[in-house]
Parts: structure tokens; C-alpha cells; sequence
């Protein structure tokens, strides 16, 4: 059974008018399927954990917000395999998975039923937790946990997703097909607020201190924020996180530099610290907005970041 979970009111109305496009491809295929409609991401990883209880493929209708929460609620990655048809602003999932965009060329792919790949699952462990938009569960730990399959961050990258989300112009670009602008435009407007802050990032056991923090980014994928490359050799299967830091830029300094994130030639700049790592702590000065795939739910000045052991199968 393929269960498809849809937010027809998500990327401001554009998944429904996805779902009514490509719906036809699946009545035709013959091949059994529901349609479990969503009122908003909320209700998505809850949708996710009830279909996950047993064997099945659940193909999400959205962006990369909403696949994050179905990822979010999948009992057991075993018996599950994932598809996206993608209708948000950003779409970075499918450009780092490097497939078409076309979600009719995407419905075929999963139609056809094979596992096409296996991908990493990121996690992020809040150790403090503040300005939260939402509250989530506590596990047994005592800790907030939150999955990811595109990347987490903390700083610059994670103010830009908190205020692409809010601002009032990402439905306007999302309703013309220029949603990824909002990140750019977001960007050139946080960039004169944000200030730099002390930090400790320990990769893989080794703590390095930096006095002027202004992001530091952990990748599965080379792709996010609609198309910048932050972490060019990020790879979805090699059981490692890719990760960026930036640390005493300017402003000067950022208009100069950040341009080239879009082709990820921007690591060769004094300031910008490229790493690997299997798991990443980060404790700043001051709490820091955390995005995990572009999506934040509350400031933090202590998170920890690591891959889960098992993958999930994908129909992409």
C-alpha cells in the first residue's frame, strides 16, 4: 500500500495543485493507495508514526519542512520506504539527491516500487531549549531529539530560516515559483542584525573555541536554503556529517564571500572552516536559533549532532 500524506494547504496551496496534477498517475498505475490529508506539519509526524506500525511506503506531497516531520514520526525505518514529490521553496532534498525535479517524472519512479537508494538520518539533541515556537516530546534522556536528513545549524543559517519562515513575503514568492529567493533576500537583510558570539565546537572528541561565531552548519546533503552549497562533498550514504563554520566575518565580508556558496566555492576564504565529523557538539555564549532542514522550532546555546545507525529506504 503506498500511503500518501499531504498538506494541500502546504507550500501556500501548491501541494494540493501537485497532488491534482500527478493523482491521475497513480489511479492509473492500479496500484493500491491512500490519501491521508494533513492540516498543517503538526499533524504530519502523528500521520507518519500510525502508517509506520506496519509494513508500507509513504510518499510525501510537499516541501522539505514537511518530509523532515514525516521523518520525524516513522516508528521503524525497517519495514518503511520514503518517497517526495516536492512542492515547497527551498526543494533541497532532490537537488542533493541529484533526480529530476518534475514531480510527475517522480511519481513514475515511485510507482515503479524499487528501493533506489538508502539515505542517513541526522538527529539533533537539544541540551537547553528557549523562544520556542512549538514544544516536542521528551525522550527518555531528558532531552528534545529531532531528526534530519538535509542539515542542522545553529547561528546565521538557523536566523535565516526563523525569518524566511515569518516573513511576509514567502507566500507572495511562493505563489509567482520564486520561493527560493526568500533565503537570499532574508539573508542580505539578517546579515546587518546578527551578532557574533563566543563558541566551543567539539568535532569528533576535539574542542575548538572560535570568539566571533557566526554559523556553524552540519550537513547530510551539500544542498540547503534553496540552493546554496554550503557543504559541497556532503553525501546522503557515506555515514559521515559534512559540516561548515564561519567565524569572525564582516559584513563586508559576507557579501564578498557568500555568493560563492552557491557553487560551494566559498571554502577557500580565511574565516570559513570546513569539516567531517560523526558527531558534532556546539555550545555558544548566548542561545542561537537551530534549524533542522530549514524548519526551527526554538533557540539553544548546547546541541549535540550525530547520525542515527540506521538509514532509510528511499524510493528516490
Amino acid at each position: 500500500m503506498i500511503e500518501i500524506i499531504l498538506n494541500p494547504n502546504g507550500a501556500c496551496g501548491q501541494a494540493g495543485k501537485v497532488w491534482d496534477r500527478i493523482e491521475p498517475q497513480f489511479v492509473h498505475s492500479q496500484k493500491p493507495y491512500r490519501v491521508h490529508i494533513s492540516h498543517g506539519e503538526d499533524d504530519i509526524p502523528h500521520l507518519a508514526s500510525t502508517l509506520s506500525n506496519q509494513p508500507c511506503d509513504i510518499v510525501v506531497v510537499g516541501g522539505d519542512g514537511s518530509f523532515n516531520q514525516a521523518v520525524n514520526g516513522i516508528v521503524d525505518y525497517e519495514h518503511v520506504r520514503m518517497g517526495l514529490i516536492p512542492a515547497g521553496s527551498g526543494n533541497d532534498l532532490v537537488r542533493g539527491l541529484g533526480v529530476d525535479h518534475d514531480p510527475s517524472v517522480l511519481a513514475e519512479t515511485i510507482l515503479k516500487g524499487n528501493t533506489v537508494r538508502k539515505m542517513d538520518v541526522g538527529e539533533v539533541v537539544y541540551y537547553d531549549r528557549c523562544h520556542e515556537t512549538h514544544r516536542e516530546p521528551v525522550q527518555q534522556d531528558g532531552f528534545v531529539h529531532h531528526r534530519f536528513v538535509i542539515s542542522a545549524g545553529i547561528g546565521f543559517d538557523g536566523q535565516i530560516c526563523h525569518d524566511a519562515e515569518t516573513s511576509r513575503y514567502k507566500k507572495i514568492l511562493n505563489q509567482i515559483h520564486m520561493g527560493r529567493l526568500i533565503y537570499l533576500l532574508t539573508a542580505i537583510h539578517t546579515i546587518t542584525s546578527t551578532e557574533r558570539t563566543r563558541a566551543w565546537i567539539k568535532v569528533d572528541g576535539k574542542t575548538m573555541s572560535y570568539d566571533r561565531l557566526l554559523l556553524c552548519v552540519v550537513m547530510n546533503h551539500p544542498y540547503e536554503g534553496g540552493g546554496f552549497m554550503f557543504c559541497p562533498s556532503a553525501d546522503g550514504n557515506d555515514g559521515i556529517l559534512d559540516g561548515c563554520i564561519a567565524n569572525g566575518l564582516s559584513q563586508y565580508d559576507f557579501f564578498r564571500i557568500f555568493p560563492y556558496a552557491l557553487k560551494g566555492n566559498h571554502l577557500k576564504f580565511q574565516g570559513v572552516h570546513p569539516f567531517s565529523a560523526h558527531e558534532v557538539e556546539i555550545t555558544t555564549e548566548k542561545p542561537l536559533w537551530v534549524h533542522t532542514d530549514g524548519e526551527t522550532a526554538c533557540c539553544s546555546n548546547h546541541i549535540a549532532v550525530r547520525l542515527l545507525e540506521k538509514q532509510i529506504q528511499m524510493l528516490l
